[in-house]
């Protein structure tokens, strides 16, 4: 595997949500005729909530580095204060206790802040990259399963519109 290929694309109809405070799936509909409609998760703009994928690594991970994020997201307003996401990535080990706390948020986060471009609602947006290393993420292999999880974090960033 090259360096920056493709390993998850992560989907809102493939996401997870946690038991509580979790991002919702919804849908934007274009102004086509018939509408197209358009899967996102739906993150609230006044809380901290939280979308998780449940993942094999892919053969063709070399496994020399971490993994690097960017994402794609529309406000639903006009707010063009800054957003935040957090990337984090569990390992699920052999003898894991699945019902005890596998600590997920405790996990390493990488943040990825990005500024809305313009004021126009729902206008996509594609943020820039953030990487998190191999050592933060349990040194996963090829072949592993692992919890990536997504966390729109309201305390660091002052964007109020839900996130989409």
């Amino acid at each position: 595997m090259a360096s920056g290929d493709t390993l998850f694309v992560l989907d809102p109809q493939s996401s997870t949500p946690p038991g509580t405070l979790f991002a919702t799936i919804d849908t934007i509909a274009d102004g086509s005729s018939p509408t197209l409609i358009i899967p996102v998760l739906d993150f609230d703009g006044a809380t901290d909530e939280h979308a998780d994928w449940w993942l094999t690594v892919p053969s063709h991970y070399a496994g020399t580095t971490g993994f690097t994020f960017s994402y794609k997201y529309a406000v639903d307003g006009t707010d063009v204060d800054i957003v935040e996401l957090e990337f984090r990535v569990l390992k699920l080990a052999d003898l894991n206790i699945l019902t005890g706390d596998l600590g997920i948020d405790t996990q390493t986060a990488a943040a990825l802040q990005d500024t809305p471009a313009s004021t126009s609602t729902n206008k996509l947006n594609v943020t820039t990259t953030v990487a998190l290393s191999k050592a933060n993420m349990g040194t996963p292999v090829a072949g592993d399963r692992i919890v990536i999880r997504v966390t729109r974090d309201i305390s660091v960033a002052t964007n109020t519109d839900d996130l989409q």
